[in-house]
């Protein structure tokens, strides 16, 4: 794992990088323009376009034809560490698409005849950065980082009626995945002086075929979702690494330039279950509690060791050449269980002739990291609420999201979290360490 430098370190642990946070959990941000405001637990009533991704089965009754596009026209993110002796914060504002899509019957006058669709999903996204200045009696350091991973998942579905209660429906989708970080470092002691800087990125396609199912009653609806295992067809990767050490006397140079060190970010299979009431005595009432299950796996090695050169010059001159290897990056999933739920209550002809419906929802997102040298461990907890106004043929959906580490405790002050993946110093692991997000999320669709 790469570590966080909050201290100046001797000379011979210059080599060690900044460790900048990258979280690869599944249900970060809640995609669709209704999953965005409901904490995802959508799959026993999705519905149109935002189906396609979330339960292809949606699409088995459609009579009509519809686009909807949702969007983080605001994601802030920051990030905190805290050690013994110092801490560092970073703040990250962004704009990010959701989810987009188009779905129709297949025959617009037999709403039994089934429908299909295609979205454009962004079930991961996150970047970051951090920077961090240590001064100290002996000498300073600096170091900086980012880091960001993203998935684009463009997904055609298909929906057809089993029986009067019941729809099922399949999906191909492509899962295009990039990974990139970027650390830099500079230091001096009074006798030596050090530089460096860290690259490595990574892309891969993907292919995950998914199934689903809906039934649905007066009051009940009930849904199942499963994604198989991604298939990897496509990969490259790539690290590249220089450092330079100098103490007046000797000259040490390491270069890593490896073009073909390989990715794979493992998609592991996915179930997600849900059921959503809607009482005869409150009928403008829903509720729906979902699970989402995935699994974990063996360790995979994300990207393979790269090797380089160390060079070092002293005088007389002498040059002496060594080879110099970067170990594999690894990735050991671990099988995860996330509960969703989410609530609507439509207010019917509240505002000039519109219905309006008022959603809340919350979730857990536990990381999938069982060990990694690459990505982060951190389990999260998230808030969304939302208002959706409706007239005619039109849909708009505004909402807020909340996402913080996995104790309460986080969303006001640092937390110690030893296991969280993020240490200061070898001997420091008792580190403090925060992760917020707030997300201002729009949403609408058309129906034709």
């Amino acid at each position: 794992m790469r570590f966080t430098i909050l201290i100046v370190l001797p000379a011979a642990a210059y080599a060690a990088q900044l460790e900048v946070l990258t979280l690869p959990n599944w249900n970060r941000i809640p995609v669709g323009e209704i999953s965005m405001v409901e904490g995802g637990a959508v799959v026993a009533r999705v519905k149109g376009p935002a189906s396609v991704f979330l339960n292809p089965a949606g699409l088995g009754r459609l009579d009509f034809a519809s686009v909807s596009g949702s969007f983080s026209a605001l994601e802030y993110n920051r990030v905190g560490a805290r050690s013994n002796t110092q801490d560092a914060k970073a703040d990250h504002a962004s704009l990010k698409p959701n989810l987009v899509g188009f779905a129709t019957a297949w025959d617009d006058e037999d709403p039994d005849g089934g429908g299909w669709g295609f979205a454009l999903a962004s079930p991961i996204s996150w970047s970051s950065a951090l920077q961090v200045d240590t001064t100290s009696s002996t000498g300073s350091r600096h170091d900086d980082g980012r880091s960001s991973l993203e998935a684009l998942v463009p997904t055609f579905g298909f929906g057809m009626p089993l029986s009067e209660s019941v729809a099922f429906g399949w999906s191909v989708e492509a899962w295009l995945v990039e990974y990139r970080l970027d650390t830099g470092s500079s230091a001096q002691d009074g006798t030596t002086l050090y530089t460096s800087t860290y690259t490595e990125n990574g892309r891969q396609l993907s292919l995950c075929l998914t199934g689903g199912l809906q039934w649905e009653s007066a009051n009940w609806n009930a849904g199942i979702h499963v994604r198989s295992p991604g298939i990897l067809l496509a990969s490259q990767g790539e690290i590249s690494s220089a450092s330079t050490t100098g103490d007046g006397t000797s000259t040490t140079l390491t270069s890593v330039r490896d073009h073909s060190a390989g990715f794979h970010m493992p998609l592991p299979w996915s179930v997600d279950l849900g059921l959503a009431w809607r009482p005869s005595s409150l009928p403008h009432f829903k509720i729906e509690a979902d699970l989402s299950i995935y699994g974990g796996g063996s360790t995979v090695s994300v990207f393979s060791a790269a090797t380089g050169t160390t060079t070092t010059v002293t005088p007389g001159p002498t040059v002496t050449s060594s080879p110099y290897t970067i170990p594999e990056r690894t990735f050991d999933p671990r099988f995860v269980i996330n509960p969703k739920l989410g609530i609507a209550y439509q207010l019917e002809n509240l505002w000039r002739d519109r219905i309006v419906t008022l959603h809340l929802g919350g979730y857990f997102d536990r990381s999938p990291v069982g060990s990694s040298d690459l990505f982060t461990r951190l389990n999260l907890i998230g808030g969304t609420t939302g208002v959706s106004l409706e007239k005619g043929h039109m849909h708009l959906t505004i909402g807020a999201a909340y996402i913080t580490s996995s104790s309460l405790t986080d969303a006001l002050k640092y937390v110690t979290a030893p296991s969280s993946g993020l240490q200061p110093s070898l001997a420091d692991p008792d580190t403090t360490f925060a992760v917020r997000s707030f997300i201002l999320g729009i949403g609408s669709s058309y129906r034709f």
